[in-house]
């Protein structure tokens, strides 16, 4: 059973979550895992910077690959950021950011380390990320 809310953010170059604070984006989020019919997706609310964002993890297990994606509800879906990665451990979460350019190919744009905790009944993943641009 996933958790009633779940967060992650990304703050200026760093990937911190924190509590979702805005009541629209937990609506959202609980909208949008409502609507995925994978088990293996969790839907996160957070911040990049200062916006709103929303982060689907799809989840295959402890050491295996894991795949998502996330977009700014402010910018609509049709701007999306590909999430590709691992979960070496339980705990642990590695993620690479890629962007598609305008020929279909896919970049680099960033990587990230996550760790997780336990807030009441959110999952809160916080970390690092490493913009390719240096940002």
């Amino acid at each position: 059973m996933h958790p009633s809310v779940n967060t992650l953010s990304l703050l200026l170059g760093v990937l911190l979550c924190s509590a979702v604070r805005a009541d629209n984006l937990d609506a959202l989020v609980k909208r949008e895992q409502a609507n995925v019919d994978n088990e293996a997706v969790v839907v996160y609310g957070g911040k990049v910077g200062t916006l709103d964002a929303i982060f689907h993890i799809e989840w295959a297990g402890t050491g295996n690959p894991v795949d998502g994606h996330y977009y700014y509800p402010s910018r609509g879906k049709r701007k999306s950021y590909i999430l590709k990665g691992n979960n070496p451990k339980a705990g642990v979460l590695n993620l690479q950011e890629y962007t598609v350019d305008a020929a279909g190919k896919r970049k680099l744009t960033a990587t990230c380390r996550l760790t997780k905790r336990l807030t009441g009944t959110r999952v809160i993943w916080e970390g690092q990320m490493n913009n390719t641009d240096g940002r």
